[in-house]
C-alpha cells in the first residue's frame, strides 16, 4: 500500500504552568514546526523541559511523535500560546 501526507495544524494555549503534552494521543510525524505567537515558552521531554521559544520563533523538529513533545510557560500566568503546524503520514489519499 502507498504511503501519503497531509498537513496538521494545532493551536495549543498553556492554561497553567506545568509541563504540559502537546498530545495526548501518538501522532507521528515527518516534519514539524512549532510557533511561538504570543508569550515565551520552555519546550523538552517530559523530564527536561528549559529550551527556551520567544515569540516569533519556530522550532523544528523531524521525524518524531507528537506525544513525545512538551511545552511549559517561561513566565507564570503568561498563558503562552503555540501554533504547531507538521506533516503526518495517511493510509489514503484524500484527493
Amino acid at each position: 500500500m502507498a504511503s501519503y501526507y497531509s498537513f496538521l495544524s494545532l493551536s495549543y494555549t498553556l492554561s497553567n504552568d506545568n509541563i504540559n503534552r502537546v498530545s495526548d494521543t501518538p501522532q507521528p510525524f515527518y516534519e514539524c514546526n512549532i510557533h511561538c505567537a504570543t508569550h515565551p515558552v520552555y519546550y523538552g521531554t517530559g523530564e527536561i523541559c528549559e529550551a527556551p521559544l520567544s515569540v516569533g520563533d519556530v522550532a523544528f523538529f523531524k521525524n518524531g511523535n507528537l506525544q513525545d513533545i512538551f511545552v511549559k510557560n517561561q513566565g507564570a500566568g503568561n498563558n503562552g500560546k503555540i501554533i504547531i503546524v507538521a506533516t503526518v503520514p495517511t493510509a489514503e489519499k484524500a484527493f
